[in-house]
């Protein structure tokens, strides 16, 4: 098996030992349900990590490094893509600010009860560090190099977004009908391809496993930007300051991408 069937394979087995691992599971919210994709996760990350290093020993001298595994830089691989997405998302907490919700992320009990949760430990620390580490620093390193830039850019990110269709079975089992099913994930499958190369641009450029893990966990923590909610608060300052914020915020994400300012060097 060549590497560029490996790359491509690698976030699909992700996907299949995630499930493999929670065979039989009826909610993948449940807590036991959760332990059990987390072993399937881990599998999977050492396989491909190990896979990886083996066949990029015909392009590199240094595989690990390739693939992200470096100390150096570590402050800029974690303040760039903080600042980086936190500005994206800046018309996001003046909308918590005027709803009054802000101080959610000032509050120690708010942490605990985070922290207790199955789910949150999942999105927000697991499931960006595991996927990352599979789809990013294995996957798109390893594809990189055996077909290129431009093809790894938009290519690599299709079995990432695709990997969630497996939802679907979730959500039937939920009691949503299979066309309700489908269009949401498949509306899954768009935004979450526009991330995927946005995160494996994020790799390619610096090759430092920090620094998607960093993006994809904030994204995970806010969602989709929520601009269209704009229309709904009754108060023109309001909505000229919710405006004004999301504008800024995108202005801002995109001068920070473009100028690589802050960027960890690759």
């Amino acid at each position: 098996m060549g590497p560029g069937l490996v790359s491509a394979i690698m976030p699909i087995s992700y996907v299949v030992l995630v499930n493999c691992f929670d065979y039989g599971g009826n909610d993948r919210n449940d807590p036991k349900s959760i332990r059990k994709r987390w072993k399937g996760a881990l599998v999977s990350n050492i396989i491909s990590i190990v896979a990886t290093a083996y066949f990029l020993q015909d392009y590199t001298p240094s595989p690990f490094r390739e693939m992200g595994f470096r100390w150096d830089e570590m402050a800029k691989a974690i303040s760039f893509p903080f600042i980086l997405m936190n500005g994206f998302y800046l018309g996001q907490f003046v909308m918590m600010y005027i709803d009054r919700t802000l101080w959610h992320y000032f509050d120690y009990y708010e942490w605990k009860m985070c922290f207790r949760s199955w789910a949150w430990r999942r999105d927000i620390i697991v499931g960006p560090i595991t996927e990352e580490l599979v789809f990013r620093a294995c996957s798109t390193t390893l594809m990189y190099h055996v077909y290129g830039y431009k093809f790894t850019l938009f290519w690599n990110p299709v079995p990432f977004a695709a990997s969630h269709f497996h939802h679907i079975w979730d959500d039937q089992r939920k009691g949503y009908s299979l066309a309700h099913s489908i269009l949401q994930r498949g509306f899954q499958f768009v935004y979450t391809y526009i991330f995927g190369c946005f995160a494996t641009y994020l790799q390619l450029q610096t090759k430092h496993a920090m620094v998607p893990i960093i993006a994809h966990t904030i994204c995970n923590a806010q969602g989709l930007p929520m601009w269209l909610e704009i229309a709904n608060y009754p108060k023109r300052r309001d909505r000229i300051a919710l405006y004004t914020a999301y504008i800024a915020g995108f202005a801002g994400f995109g001068y920070l991408l473009y100028t690589q300012n802050g960027m960890p060097s690759p």
